[in-house]
């Protein structure tokens, strides 16, 4: 991954990823392995929260394209190595909260993604990224449950 090119998004646009793949499965050892690392890493990434998390769902019975998803992940890493939380001492402590959701992103549960991040001042201090535990109905209950 070192001679890789970087990437500016983490998850490509529209991607659909399926449990039951026609791609050649993997080693679980090692995706696993490298999803773990990934999950550490958020501790002070929150912006990877969302494409590890998606990741995750995978780990039983990984295929061929969801170790492209962790390797984009990487690559996304390598050029955004600067970013992370960082807070400012100069600047007005002003605690912000923001939350936003999918509706039945989940191509077959149906279920949504919803995250939040809250910042004081300039730096993140939680965040959380999570698919519901139920099947929303429409984008106004979707964002109720968020």
């Amino acid at each position: 991954m070192e001679n890789s090119k970087p990437i500016p998004t983490l998850v490509e646009e529209n991607l659909k990823l399926k449990r039951d793949s026609d791609e050649r499965r993997i080693n679980s050892t090692y995706y696993k392995s490298m999803i773990g690392s990934l999950r550490y890493l958020t501790a002070t990434r929150p912006d990877i929260v969302f494409g590890v998390g998606l990741l995750s769902r995978f780990m039983e019975k990984p295929h061929a394209c969801h170790l492209q998803g962790a390797k984009r992940i990487l690559r996304y890493i390598k050029g955004t190595l600067i970013e992370g939380v960082f807070y400012a001492n100069n600047y007005i402590v002003k605690l912000v909260g923001y939350t936003d959701s999918d509706w039945a992103g989940n191509i077959e549960t149906r279920k949504n993604t919803s995250g939040y991040t809250c910042h004081l001042g300039t730096g993140a201090i939680s965040w959380s990224s999570k698919k519901q535990p139920i099947v929303a109905f429409s984008t106004t209950e979707v964002e109720y449950i968020a």
